[in-house]
């Protein structure tokens, strides 16, 4: 379990978990306005429907700094805006250095956590635990814009075991008057803290320094602060590219839930993969619809030593057994059936709901593969165990919106 204990042994030369505290880079209300109107979900959820309307909502949403657009690279443009809304005090940052104590509610689930500036630690040291590989690409793409930005515009996202004294710190603080309060434009609400008191800050380290954090989302921007460390960080640790922005959650006291990534194939068929699984020994079972294809993969979860996929190309719709060679279904798909199938990366996307990934064969042939989240149970102890799941293995929600708090590297305390 990731938290203060865990099945592993931390190595010897471990370095503590450091949250610090921050100038934090905020939209001003009184020159952007509604602040539901200029936050965003993570960049990598984005589809284009949501894009449109947050543009339209508000020409200084966030999304205009965090979203990839190719013709922007290197990012020369993002850095341009940046400047020209801090010139005009669209972003200020406080004055004082603070712990942002941040909460949400999504759907009637409510998530609370801290955003601070988490110390980055390699894996070797057991601190922060990283569940997923990462794909060379995005990670590049984030490097590219925070260091032509020299700006952390997004928090990852970590959860932890927080300790009862830790609790206690952030319910009293969430008792008292929020420096923000809101609702989103998808009527989610949004709250927000500062704590700035030093004796309190120095007790939320303390209550700190054992903590293991696993990443919940934000593996590609993790990767990317790794590798501008190694570029720009300092000799003894302490340099602004030495921390990055991170958000963290006491799993136990509001718990994430993990919800599916699924796949799409261009260039795949449903009788290729009809023959490949005849190949290999597979079940491939054609069913009238999507209803009766999750009915029939319900009625099968509990066959021991197998695991199911729904396939579809948008027409047709099949269900998929083979060998459970692996404890996560992801894992089973693109170790063993992708590589069977001679799946190239570039054939592969991933999509946060069926429905999206469903429009992929819309516009050029293909196949969906619905893929099973694990449980969080199933994410922690992989990860203590030094286990990574396959790339886009997992969906926390619900996720943090952005916007609320950034970090320029070039303010600080």
């Amino acid at each position: 379990m990731v938290g203060h204990e865990t099945q592993d042994e931390p190595p010897q030369d471990r370095r503590p978990f450091v949250l610090a505290p921050f100038r934090g880079l905020r939209y001003d209300a009184e020159r952007v306005g509604d602040l539901g109107t200029v936050i965003s979900p993570p960049y990598d959820v984005l589809d284009a429907d949501t894009v449109r309307d947050l543009e339209a909502a508000n020409r200084r949403n966030i999304v205009r700094l965090i979203l990839s657009r190719r013709f922007e690279r290197p990012y020369l443009a993002v850095r341009k805006r940046l400047q020209q809304w801090r010139d005009k005090s669209y972003l200020r940052a406080d004055e004082v250095p603070a712990l942002y104590l941040y909460q949400y509610t999504v759907d009637e689930v409510t998530v609370r956590g801290l955003i601070g500036l988490v110390g980055l630690r390699e894996e070797s040291e057991r601190v922060i635990l990283p569940h997923e590989d990462v794909m060379p690409a995005p990670v590049e793409d984030r490097t590219v814009l925070m260091r032509t930005t020299e700006t952390n515009l997004e928090p990852i996202l970590l959860v932890h075991a927080g300790t009862d004294a830790l609790r206690a710190v952030l319910t009293r603080t969430a008792e008292s008057e929020p420096l923000v309060e809101f609702d989103a434009l998808d009527r989610s609400r949004h709250q927000l803290w500062r704590i700035t008191d030093a004796s309190t800050l120095e007790g939320v380290a303390g209550e700190l320094l054992q903590t293991q954090a696993l990443i919940a989302d934000g593996h590609h921007r993790y990767a990317a602060y790794l590798d501008l460390q190694r570029e720009l960080g300092g000799a003894e640790g302490d340099a602004a590219w030495d921390y990055g922005l991170a958000m963290l959650v006491d799993q136990h006291d509001y718990p994430l839930s993990v919800g599916p990534i699924h796949r799409s194939v261009s260039g795949l068929t449903m009788s290729d993969v009809q023959e490949m699984s005849a190949e290999r020994g597979d079940s491939f079972t054609t069913v009238a619809d999507r209803e009766a294809a999750f009915a029939a993969l319900a009625d099968g979860a509990g066959q021991a030593g197998q695991t199911s996929f729904v396939l579809s190309d948008g027409r047709l719709w099949a269900i998929l057994r083979t060998d459970r060679t692996r404890d996560v279904d992801a894992a089973v798909l693109h170790q063993d059936l992708f590589d069977a199938w001679q799946v190239a990366d570039e054939q592969v996307g991933y999509h946060h709901s069926l429905d999206q990934a469903l429009q992929t064969t819309a516009r050029q042939p293909g196949v969906v593969v619905a893929v099973r989240p694990p449980t969080v149970a199933e994410v922690t102890q992989s990860a203590a165990r030094g286990v990574r799941m396959p790339r886009k293995s997992t969906s926390f929600s619900p996720k943090p919106r952005m916007g609320l708090v950034m970090r320029d590297l070039r303010d600080r305390a």
